[in-house]
């Protein structure tokens, strides 16, 4: 029993983190940092937001193959809760067109055009990045004219959705982009839930240079019904079980709500710019239920449990102003750059209610009765954090460039659980980032870039002998080098070596949460677009890591080397083709190979390596005289199993062959 509670509370501690509730990662821009010679090396995500509905395309859109997402199609190597192995919306690595933004739910497709993961060479003009990668969130944007985009098909397991969003210029310089929609969506194992979105992005220009910028966006989510999360008795998979079938309490359920406002001001006069960002971001789960089969054996077999609670709130505020000067002097041309961050958050977590409801079999559906439950005391964490910064960056027309930065940041995390005295955290640390670019050959830039970062670590869990201490913030690290090459006008490669660390967290055999050494994760990252003939487009990319657990856990045999979960290798290939002949069609093809990953800490257990192959296609017509686009998508087109690892090491399944259709017009 003891070992199903610490599993189920390490699962809650994932799923109520900020990564877990990021509904997807991020959508194209171009490269934010060093390219040829006298580019502006600031971030430029315009192009996207300017796309109507019916012209998105995350394939033909993408700069590169590290991650990017158009309206709600993704592709990449990685995710924003996954680069190189880690969490960029864990480590508040975010930004709203810029600007620093503590993101705790999903932006709304109403007012988010899509967003890029900003690693490597295409991160170094970023001001102040930091280690695991930036999510750059774009806003919707209207063009000249104004277009009403509607949008209804069937999405995963045929799943009904619509939605209908608008781009309004209202005058020459005010427009407005509102949107809202609803939609059923359908987990692999047919657990349900419904959702509204809803949101409007309105952006004035009152001055030449002068652009604000305000925005709403809010999903609200019920009857989200549970996946059940398998945790076996010994080291050994569960045993392979029929997909598409709810077997948890569908009384084990979700409803809240994920809510995100806030404004920017950005001017631009001579050779001075400002931004200014001030956002919040709330995350609310009203009912919460999560599903459990614990102590499963091979054949099966399993004791059901449920954990339940409610009135789980965590808010955010945030904000940055920055303030960039620049200045030529002959072939150089030097930028000064200061900011200030800030961010609270506020959380009300816990109090969860824990139930067995007896034996079981885990893919069999067998009603419950729903338990009379008393709810415990929330804990309250607060996390308030100030940094101030300053940058110089310099261009050299013909030769390279080079970013300098560094902050001083102050860090203070409270914990106030029931009937446990306060708990305190806090450090101020200095950090820094330094890179340089040399493109004193043709069509050639050869990077390398060090950071220094303070990441949160949280509490010790309810069952730790330290339970409910609030744990020092990361100090994280992180190093790369790498080339980009442009073989071509449409042709591009980038290769990369990186190596990030951190303190690793752990239960030692004391039952002490504590840092027993260090994760690392060490590899390279390959990224080639391309457009080798007409209306063919290629994104191809690959991850080849090596991910380490170092210290005297594992050198004492308490902990396996290679850290939970963790994947080596990854290959991601995406081909978009229009043929010129008849441009009214196009296909796509999809293909995403992982490597084996650990599922249990002592690396007594691996998850097999996967390939999976996605297959669509566009057919472009018109409604009259509207724009339309039909697509269609197979997703996992050879119906391929395989079970992802959770946090504390329980199971699920991936998704089933499934079919996706939608109907897009612009009028």
């Amino acid at each position: 029993m003891m070992r199903s509670l610490v599993l189920a509370a390490m699962v809650i501690a994932a799923a109520t983190s900020a990564d877990a509730r990021q509904a997807e990662p991020p959508a194209p821009s171009p490269d934010g940092g060093a390219t040829e010679e006298a580019e502006d090396k600031r971030p430029a995500q315009e192009g996207i937001a300017l796309v109507n509905r019916s012209e998105e395309n995350v394939i033909t859109q993408a700069s590169d193959a590290f991650g990017t997402s158009v309206g709600d199609e993704t592709i990449g190597l990685y995710s924003g809760g996954n680069v190189r192995g880690f969490s960029a919306f864990a480590a508040q690595n975010v930004r709203i067109e810029g600007l620093y933004f503590d993101n705790q739910g999903p932006l709304s497709d109403a007012v988010r055009a899509g967003s890029t993961i900003q690693v490597g060479i295409s991160a170094l003009g970023y001001p102040f990045p930091a280690p695991t990668g930036i999510v750059d969130f774009a806003l919707r944007r209207a063009g000249d004219k104004p277009v009403v985009s509607a949008r209804a098909g069937l999405g995963d397991f045929f799943a009904p959705f619509a939605s209908v969003d608008a781009a309004l210029p209202l005058t020459g310089n005010l427009d407005l982009n509102i949107g809202a929609g609803v939609e059923e969506f359908i987990y692999p194992d047919a657990a349900n839930f419904w959702f509204a979105r809803y949101g409007a992005v309105a952006r004035w220009r009152p001055a030449e240079g002068v652009e604000l910028t305000g925005f709403f966006s809010r999903y609200d989510y019920f009857d989200e019904e549970s996946t059940p999360v398998i945790f076996t008795a010994g080291t050994f998979l569960p045993r392979r079980i029929a997909r598409n079938r709810f077997f948890g309490q569908k009384w084990a359920d979700w409803a809240g709500h994920s809510q995100n406002f806030g404004g920017m001001a950005k001017v631009t006069h001579g050779p001075w710019r400002i931004g200014l960002g001030l956002f919040s971001s709330r995350f609310t789960i009203d009912t919460f239920g999560a599903n459990f089969f614990a102590n499963t054996q091979e054949d099966g077999s399993a004791e059901r449990q449920v954990l339940l609670g409610q009135d789980q709130v965590t808010q955010s505020y945030s904000g940055e102003l920055l303030i960039e000067r620049d200045f030529a002097e002959g072939p150089r041309r030097h930028r000064l750059l200061a900011s200030a961050r800030f961010r609270r958050v506020d959380d009300d977590l816990g109090g969860f209610a824990f139930r067995s409801l007896g034996p079981g079999m885990i893919g069999v559906a067998e009603a419950a009765v729903e338990p009379d439950v008393t709810f415990g005391a929330l804990t309250r964490d607060a996390i308030r954090q100030e940094a101030g910064a300053l940058g110089y960056a310099m261009q050299w027309q013909g030769l390279g460039e080079i970013n300098l930065g560094m902050q001083k940041t102050r860090y203070r995390k409270q914990v106030r659980a029931p009937g446990l005295a306060p708990t305190a955290t806090e450090d101020s640390p200095i950090l820094w980032n330094a890179s340089a670019a040399i493109t004193a050959i043709e069509n050639v830039a050869i990077y390398a870039a060090a950071t220094r970062g303070l990441e949160e670590s949280g509490t010790a869990p309810a069952f730790a002998a330290n339970a409910n201490l609030t744990l020092p913030a990361l100090r994280t690290r992180q190093v790369e080098a790498g080339v980009r090459w442009t073989l071509a006008k449409d042709v591009k490669l980038i290769a990369g070596l990186f190596d990030v660390r951190r303190p690793y967290f752990e239960l030692d055999t004391d039952n002490v949460f504590r840092v027993l050494g260090d994760v690392k994760h060490q590899g390279a990252e390959i990224s080639l677009t391309a457009k080798p003939l007409p209306g063919l487009n290629l994104v191809a990319g690959a991850v080849l890591m090596r991910p380490r657990v170092t210290g005297a856990a594992v050198e004492q045999g308490r902990l396996g080397e290679k850290p939970l979960g963790r994947v080596g290798t990854t290959l991601d290939l995406r081909i978009d083709y229009q043929p010129p002949a008849f441009d009214a069609l196009s296909v796509d093809l999809g293909i995403n190979y992982t490597g084996e990953r650990a599922a249990r800490i002592d690396n007594s257990l691996f998850i097999p390596e996967r390939a999976i192959i996605d297959l669509g296609t566009r057919y472009r017509f018109k409604l009259g005289q509207t724009p339309a686009v039909l697509r269609a998508q197979i997703a996992n087109l050879t119906n391929v199993f395989g079970w992802n690892v959770t946090g504390g090491g329980g199971f699920q399944y991936i998704p089933s062959r499934r079919l996706n259709v939608s109907l897009s017009a612009d009028f």
